[in-house]
């Protein structure tokens, strides 16, 4: 990896829409942002705070996701996803999240990454599918 990954931050801006809803099975529970869509942004925007300081054969793994959700947001909201880099201990990338509406904090927590050579991730990938057959 690069130098200066422990200054990295990643940014997305989410309209929430329909499909964002809390629901679950098939059934929507409240027409509001739902915990799931938050943790997938969390997700992409601590990617995004990674990425470019990875050199060329790097990437990464998730492996750890703890999210806590503080307050609702309605279908049209705009939201302010932050990830910036807390800890780079060996190869586990530790980012502190935080989903704003405005002023009001709506979800906040951490995100974890592993570093790893692109042909390690790969061969790992292989290595299952041969495991399990397909």
């Amino acid at each position: 990896m690069k130098q200066g990954i422990e200054h990295g931050v990643g940014r997305l801006d989410v309209t929430v829409a329909e499909e964002m809803t809390a629901h679950l099975e098939g059934h929507i529970l409240h027409r509001v942002y739902g915990t799931f869509w938050a943790c997938y942004h969390a997700e992409v925007a601590a990617r995004r705070a990674i990425e470019p300081f990875f050199e060329e054969d790097d990437n990464a793994v998730g492996s750890a996701l703890a999210l806590q959700h503080h307050a609702m947001a309605p279908v049209g909201a705009t939201l302010q996803v932050v990830a910036t880099v807390d800890s780079v201990q060996g190869r586990r990338i530790m980012c502190n999240v935080k989903i704003m509406h405005g002023d009001r904090l709506i979800a906040s927590g951490t995100q974890e990454q592993t570093l790893l050579p692109s042909t390690v991730i790969e061969r790992k990938v292989r290595e299952l599918y041969e495991a399990y057959g397909r």
